[in-house]
């Protein structure tokens, strides 16, 4: 008990961290979920760091922890009752949390048809903050040419600024032909953000057949930024060819 009065402020952070992740890692799926949209600052010894460094951190907030922790699941067991919670009234303003739980599950169980339903429910809403919130975990998802992706590549032709970078992101892995002639088409965009996405998703999708518009587009840009990216498009596309 005394040693505990001498603690430094920042051991009693570290501490009070500690204690919130493995309360987390211990607590049912609905505790989980509703401290993923908790954005007050984990404990009084945070706020009084802060009066401190004038500062917040990221990590200084449940909402941090529980989503790190909601990208871990792997227990299909779980979807039935993540599901039954999407369609609960009273935990409607959760819904967000709820799907991108789904969106793991689906990610770390290869579970193909939760990614139909999770498409489907994206389908149903124009809500930015939900759509990126879900397709921000399913870039790591092997997508296979079978797989129906055509609601990723409608964002990318017709969504919003911010449709397009999220579906971008969601496309990577994926083994659809057809998708590096849509990518190649949106290269020609002015945006320079867009246009390193695009890269990142050529990484992993592209072919020689993406390479000559990035050379020419690696001769004529400024920007030390999506040079970067470019290069390590066309590093990862000339490895994979020459398997």
């Amino acid at each position: 008990m005394l040693f505990g009065l001498f603690k430094s402020l920042d051991e009693k952070v570290k501490e009070d961290k500690e204690n919130l992740i493995s309360r987390l890692k211990s607590s049912e799926l609905k505790t989980l979920i509703v401290e993923m949209g908790n954005n007050k600052p984990i404990s009084n010894n945070i706020i009084k760091r802060q009066k401190r460094d004038q500062s917040f951190e990221s990590k200084d907030f449940p909402s941090w922890y529980a989503y790190r922790i909601s990208d871990e699941l792997s227990d299909v067991n779980l979807k039935s009752e993540l599901i039954e919670l999407l369609n609960d009234k009273d935990f409607f303003q959760y819904k967000k949390y709820v799907l991108r739980c789904l969106s793991s599950l689906c990610v770390n169980c290869k579970d193909y048809k939760l990614f139909d339903f999770l498409i489907s429910e994206l389908e149903n809403t124009d809500e930015e903050e939900v759509i990126t919130t879900v397709l921000s975990r399913l870039n790591e998802l092997r997508k296979p040419a079978s797989l129906n992706i055509d609601y990723l590549k409608q964002l990318i032709l017709k969504g919003t600024y911010q449709n397009r970078i999220d579906a971008l992101n969601a496309l990577k892995n994926s083994e659809h032909k057809d998708l590096e002639e849509i990518l190649i088409l949106k290269f020609k965009t002015s945006d320079q953000h867009t246009k390193c996405m695009i890269c990142a998703t050529l990484r992993s999708t592209g072919t020689i057949q993406s390479l000559e518009i990035l050379k020419a587009e690696f001769k004529r840009t400024r920007s030390n930024d999506l040079k970067y990216f470019i290069q390590s498009a066309i590093e990862e596309i000339n490895e994979r060819e020459n398997k």
